[in-house]
């Protein structure tokens, strides 16, 4: 009986030593290369320029990026040194620039992040707001941000946390927390 027993088991051992042996380097190589890689190269481009037009044929907005950068299995686009340039209704450009940022897949929104600045003209006057973070819709023309921001415009500053500035139509909102010094006039 323990002879049946002790054979068993050796034969059981045999089996499962000729499985572990079978699945060797091979058979993990191959398995290894049929699973999908977590990060395949898709698309890149240096010096890239995206020229967005509108209904009419003109440019609506120009983004340009030292690098753009899309992987096959991530619909975002992601960018190196974004610059937008953007002209409004009433003929002002707007230029936004940021370090980094990305185009949402269907392109509506691009999202800028590091040291975003947004520069033009309201009311004759030059006017420079900054943020680490920025989202500007395209198709609504409005860029937005829930993090603290400077406009800087006629010799004065204001700072606050949040933001909302209608490019189309010139208009920008500070959301909270505004603070602002503005030096008098010399008459």
């Amino acid at each position: 009986m323990i002879g049946r027993i002790l054979l068993g088991v050796l034969i059981l051992a045999v089996i499962v030593g000729v499985l572990i042996l079978g699945q060797g380097p091979g058979a993990s190589m191959a398995r290894k290369a049929t699973e999908e890689p977590t990060d395949v190269p898709g698309y890149s481009a240096r010096n890239a320029e995206v020229v967005e037009t509108g209904e009419d044929g003109r440019p609506a907005y120009t983004l340009n990026a030292r690098m753009v950068r899309q992987r096959s299995n991530d619909a975002r686009v992601q960018l190196e040194g974004p610059r937008m340039k953007f002209l409004s209704d009433d003929g002002t450009t707007w230029n936004l620039s940021a370090r980094a940022g990305q185009i949402h897949p269907d392109g509506s929104n691009v999202d800028l992040f590091g040291d975003v600045t947004i520069a033009g003209q309201y009311a004759d006057q030059p006017v420079k707001i900054g943020t680490s973070i920025i989202s500007f819709d395209t198709k609504t023309e409005v860029a937005t941000t829930h993090a603290p921001v400077t406009l800087d415009s006629n010799g004065g500053q204001l700072g606050a946390t949040g933001l909302v500035a209608n490019l189309k139509d010139g208009t920008v909102r500070l959301e909270s927390k505004v603070h602002g010094s503005f030096p008098p006039k010399i008459r």
